[in-house]
């Protein structure tokens, strides 16, 4: 018999609009684009911990390579060659220092936009979720009212 109707005589209406999203999927997305800033900045981190290691170390060869011309600057042969040696050490311990400097605020930076990233898109999820919130209720009081 309900074949017989057709779509008059079935009672029900076609949608018109597609459902906006629910709650939960919502929370889901803005738990994975979390999941998502939290592994790119675990991983900056990581290359930033491997960077700066590496400039310790090498910030380390340096200083004892300064030290061991400081010994040998005491040879009055070699004085003018350590002092030539002495400043270009000094000159790549500076360079390198500026360099970790440098390295450490850029992850400073990017912390910060990744933190902006993510608390706007809370906000806007939010923002779409409070806005949501009266079409339901609207919705349900028609639906008890029929």
């Amino acid at each position: 018999m309900e074949e017989a109707r057709g779509p008059e005589g079935s009672g029900e209406a076609a949608p018109t609009a597609p459902q906006p999203e629910g709650r939960r999927t919502q929370l889901r997305k803005v738990r994975d684009s979390r999941q998502i800033l939290a592994n790119e900045v675990g991983r900056i981190r990581k290359s930033h911990e491997l960077n700066t290691k590496k400039l310790e170390s090498q910030v380390a060869s340096l200083r004892k390579e300064l030290a061991i011309h400081a010994r040998a600057s005491d040879m009055g042969a070699h004085l003018k060659s350590h002092a030539a040696g002495s400043k270009a050490l000094e000159k790549q311990v500076a360079s390198l220092r500026s360099e970790l400097a440098s390295l450490r605020g850029q992850m400073a930076k990017e912390a910060a936009k990744s933190r902006a990233r993510e608390e706007a898109a809370l906000s806007r999820i939010v923002k779409a979720a409070k806005a949501s919130r009266p079409a339901k209720k609207l919705r349900a009081r028609r639906a008890k009212k029929r």
